[in-house]
């Protein structure tokens, strides 16, 4: 067989052959990691994250498969040391990451929320702890609900749409932040 050719679908098993002759190579440099987005992973809501366009979108009805959402997720907010050694073990030399806007700054601009603050910090010192190189995404299409509102949507973001009222359902130009 040849590189990736299609066994006959009369034979037994009809896979892909996978006996390569040449080797793939990345270029200098390349770096092989790991990568996830905030609102998929973190949970932990209850530490002053405020909500952001994707839990209005996912409360919609019908929006999401079983209703699911970011409430718990993957519980990285509590669980990331764990997350890290997992990294660790595994030989990750980096993971990319994103900050949730929502998490950071709860009302879209000015105060910093301390635990947020906290976990971001923790988190980077424990991947550099373990030789691990955080790759940071600022933003990762999680804007706060609350500046969604009020600025009227418009981004593309999980609801679509945008203009007269936002993702999120809020009166455009109100202000909720």
């Amino acid at each position: 067989l040849k590189p990736f050719e299609r066994v006959p679908s009369h034979s037994p098993s009809c896979v892909l052959a996978t006996a390569m002759t040449t080797t793939l190579k990345f270029p200098d440099g390349f770096l092989w990691g790991s990568a996830t987005a905030a609102y998929q992973i973190e949970g932990g809501h209850e530490e002053g994250r405020s909500p952001c366009i994707w839990d209005t979108f996912c409360a919609k009805e019908g929006k999401v498969k079983n209703g699911d959402n970011g409430t718990v997720a993957c519980d990285h907010f509590h669980r990331w040391k764990e997350d890290v050694k997992l990294m660790k073990d595994l030989g990750l030399p980096a993971y990319r990451f994103s900050i949730a806007w929502s998490r950071l700054l709860p009302s879209g601009r000015g105060e910093v929320n301390p635990e947020g603050l906290k976990f971001y910090n923790d988190l980077i010192n424990e991947l550099l702890a373990n030789d691990i190189k955080p790759l940071v995404t600022i933003y990762h299409w999680d804007i706060p609900e609350c500046l969604d509102a009020e600025y009227g949507g418009g981004g593309g973001g999980p609801g679509g749409g945008g203009g007269g009222g936002g993702r999120g359902g809020g009166a455009a130009g109100s202000r909720t932040c």
